[in-house]
């Protein structure tokens, strides 16, 4: 029952981003679903960009050369989500340090939550459609050996425990950290330098590089929609909505034994 309520779930979420896509293409602009918010900023090379650079580096070294296959454990998850928890936080203390002035065109803003919460809704809206089609195209690429660790967790060992932490890691954690690197601090630092389709680009290639293959594919329109988003509405809070969202999706269908990229 829950896998058949699930799949009426993507399906609908696919038929709204296909909506969406046709008020788009119509309109040729983004406009249908985002207006551009004037009140931004960009980052200049500073402690907390440096940092990102150089982890964001690590990442990319480390998806290049991959360690061999090996099952994900408990404490593992548990260490990655206090190590990701406290470079967050790391991360947030420096640039108010450094940038506290601009933090909100950086888009640290508390005003207008609800627009923010409604601004993430609609750009994961946007992402069944091309997420979905390019998970198909890459299903021969895909086994149990390419499934996501935390996904391999799951299917493992299904405990309350496991679940918990993975949820956590997946819906809270990874959103938080990794639109704090890949959006705040390394796509509004190349904004100042290239053009805002270029560093959005330029952004989610990198994002989905780190997430390795296949699922890099997939994954690719998702970064592209969280870069967009970021760029139009300068917002941290509809970001992380919207990777949590995504991500949300995912773990109810690795429960219910299915899985998209994540």
């Amino acid at each position: 029952m829950v896998p058949i309520v699930l799949q009426f779930l993507l399906l609908l979420l696919t038929l709204v981003s296909i909506r969406n896509w046709f008020l788009i293409i119509k309109a040729q602009s983004l406009t249908p679903v985002f207006e551009l918010n004037p009140e931004r900023t960009t980052s200049e090379l500073s402690p907390p960009v440096l940092l990102a650079l150089l982890w964001i580096c690590y990442q990319v070294v480390a998806s290049l050369n991959p360690p061999p296959p090996a099952p994900l454990e408990l404490n593992q998850i548990i260490q990655s989500c206090l190590i990701l928890l406290a470079l967050t936080g790391i991360l947030l203390l420096i640039l108010t340090m450094v940038s506290w002035k601009s933090l909100g065109q950086l888009g640290f803003r508390l005003d207008q939550i609800p627009t923010q919460l409604r601004d993430g809704a609609l750009g994961f809206l946007l992402a069944p459609l091309p997420v979905i089609l390019l998970l198909v195209a890459t299903h021969p690429f895909r086994s149990e050996e390419t499934l996501h660790p935390l996904l391999q967790l799951l299917r493992s060992a299904p405990g309350v425990v496991a679940i918990g932490w993975v949820f956590l890691s997946a819906i809270v954690v990874a959103p938080l950290f990794e639109e704090l690197l890949y959006r705040v601090l390394l796509q509004s630092w190349l904004e100042g330098f290239l053009t805002p389709l270029r560093a959005i680009i330029v952004s989610s290639l990198i994002f989905s590089l780190v997430h390795g293959f296949p699922d890099s594919i997939p994954l690719f329109p998702l970064a592209f929609l969280l870069g967009t988003l970021y760029y139009y509405r300068r917002s941290y809070i509809a970001n992380v909505f919207m990777h949590a969202l995504f991500n949300a999706i995912n773990f109810a269908l690795a429960l219910a034994g299915d899985e998209m990229p994540g």
